[in-house]
């Protein structure tokens, strides 16, 4: 058996949740076998080969992103990244000589219209005047909705057959309608370029020291890809997936997928189980609230499925040991997820993004305790949630800390709809937009988190939410997922500084394989 000594001359943080620090562990086929003082670790090999790695910075667990899309951003990045635009007009300009297309369709990189002079994203008129001859797709920062041209309009209904969800004399079309588009369009990628965005997604996320990933809301193409790039050795760090649901679905191939893909040792690519969609975005107003908008008299949002039909798939995927992530956003939508919990009992249940949650439905909460992923940048992000939802509704958003006293909470981005350095997560949890102009930061400031309760829900608890207990700490029995800090977030207390510090992943001597 081979050992890597692994050392820092500051000091090896081996948990923060509890918090555990030392000076150096030992590692054998990418697992921690022991940690401790430097000098012991040492004599404890006499007679063995070992090779040593130090390391001048704090060394610390990977990073867990509990819920992120390295497809999406994967496919953004092919597509350009960001567009930076003052204006409708620039975007479109932009589109026009530099837009890429994807079987025929010319395709643009996510928009946030928060941040354009118009503050909407364009009407399809207005898509046409500078492109008319090629259909086009330009889709909200969310992913829940998305802006086509005339041309798009028409292709898209003949794709479909019809269109449920949109607007389609402004040209926009939302939820589940944009995904079956959205698929059909990547249907005619190949494999290799399916391949290659994956790959710059999940490279992305190890730029910047995160080492495993819950991919939510794959493709079975997708998965085919992932399990080939695993079978290769070619990811970068692990994914955790979870298939999107769809009625045609058959939920038993999924439970062959989990089986397989947990069953042999040595996989960075695992299937944890399903992902429901069951309502939208604050952003393009589609999350489900249990009222109206306070920007959008008469409009609460979309609900895919009611509370006897979430049940019973709840019920069919705990039967198969199937653990069932449920995207719910607005309050509305969380009612009827707690309905359906009261029917199913406590099953195998995580819940994305609870942004909107009153008070009598976390007392709920504290009963039922599902895990809970959360993405406070959505804090910043959302700039507008007072104009959308108004005040009494405000204090009710993004409810770090009561959350985190009523369950399980772990800290992800979703990426591309947030950006992949946990270190702008964690600043948000600190200061909830309070240095950034956010209007009711300091009303619910008492729902802000410290850093180190931060890095716990970014690490130890994220690997709870994936299964993985394995994953965000560095203690015996733990993956050697190791990552340099440039300076030692325990020690900064000033946010701002906090956010400078760098992480990147401690790459192991070479030919160090994994169990």
């Amino acid at each position: 058996m081979t050992f890597i000594l692994v050392r820092s001359k500051r000091r090896v943080i081996y948990s923060y949740k509890p918090l555990v620090t030392g000076e150096a562990l030992l590692v054998s086929n990418g697992v921690v076998v022991a940690a401790g003082d430097y000098e012991s670790l040492k004599k404890s090999l006499a007679g063995e080969d070992y090779e040593l790695a130090e390391s001048e910075s704090v060394l610390a667990p990977g990073f867990v992103d509990a819920h992120a899309h390295p497809d999406s951003l994967g496919y953004n990045l092919l597509l350009g990244g960001t567009i930076a635009t003052g204006g409708l007009r620039s975007l479109l300009e932009r589109l026009r000589s530099e837009g890429r297309s994807i079987a025929g369709w010319v395709i643009a990189p996510r928009v946030d219209p928060s941040k354009l002079e118009e503050g909407r994203m364009p009407y399809s008129w207005e898509i046409d005047a500078f492109i008319d001859d090629k259909p086009v797709l330009i889709q909200h920062v969310s992913g829940h909705m998305a802006a086509l041209n005339r041309r798009g309009v028409e292709l898209a209904l003949s794709i479909l057959g019809s269109i449920g969800y949109g607007d389609l004399e402004k040209g926009w079309i939302y939820e589940d309608d944009l995904w079956r588009l959205l698929t059909h369009i990547r249907s005619s990628m190949s494999a290799g370029e399916i391949s290659e965005a994956l790959l710059l997604g999940l490279r992305e996320f190890e730029a910047h020291g995160v080492t495993a990933v819950g991919a939510a809301g794959l493709s079975q193409r997708e998965i085919d890809v992932l399990l080939q790039l695993d079978s290769e050795g070619k990811l970068p760090i692990r994914v955790y997936g979870y298939v999107m649901y769809e009625k045609s679905l058959d939920i038993s191939r999924v439970e062959k997928l989990v089986e397989e893909t947990w069953s042999k040792p040595g996989r960075r690519f695992r299937v944890n189980g399903l992902k429901i969609i069951l309502d939208g975005a604050l952003g393009p107003r589609t999350a489900f609230l249990s009222s109206d908008y306070n920007d959008a008299p008469g409009r609460r949002g979309f609900l895919s499925y009611d509370a006897e039909e979430l049940g019973s798939l709840l019920e069919e995927a705990s039967r198969r040991g199937i653990q069932v992530a449920v995207h719910v956003i607005g309050d509305g939508a969380l009612d009827t997820v707690l309905e359906a919990l009261k029917k199913t009992g406590n099953t195998l249940i995580r819940l994305e993004h609870v942004s909107l949650v009153r008070d009598d439905q976390l007392t709920e909460l504290k009963e039922f305790k599902p895990i809970l992923v959360l993405q406070p940048h959505f804090i910043i992000s959302d700039s507008w949630i007072t104009q959308r939802l108004g005040w009494e509704r405000a204090r009710w958003v993004y409810r770090l800390r009561d959350l985190a006293e009523a369950s399980i909470t772990a800290y992800s981005t979703d990426a591309p709809v947030e950006p992949v350095n946990p270190f702008e997560t964690i600043y948000a949890a600190l200061t909830r937009g309070s240095l950034d102009g956010i209007d009711y930061s300091i009303p619910t400031i008492r729902n802000s988190v410290t850093v180190l309760e931060a890095l716990g829900h970014y690490t130890v608890d994220s690997a709870a939410a994936l299964g993985d207990p394995r994953l965000g700490c560095l203690l015996p029995g733990c993956y050697a997922d190791i990552v340099e800090l440039s300076e030692d977030p325990i020690l900064r207390s000033d946010p701002v500084a906090l956010r400078r510090i760098k992480a990147r992943v401690f790459k192991l001597i070479k030919g160090d394989t994994e169990s």
